[in-house]
């Protein structure tokens, strides 16, 4: 199986939604992403 034929090609909020728990902005560039796993990932923009 080709891993990118897994790949999504635009934004499904009902699946953001399933895995998202919350964002937490720490700047207007860096944001904390909290998963309902627990895992927490931190992203920067610009």
């Amino acid at each position: 199986m080709n891993a990118r034929q897994d790949l999504l090609e635009q934004f499904e909020d009902e699946l953001f939604n399933a895995l998202v728990e919350k964002i937490t902005i720490l700047s207007p560039t860096r944001y904390l992403f909290t998963l309902k796993s627990g895992l927490v990932i931190e992203e920067s923009t610009g």
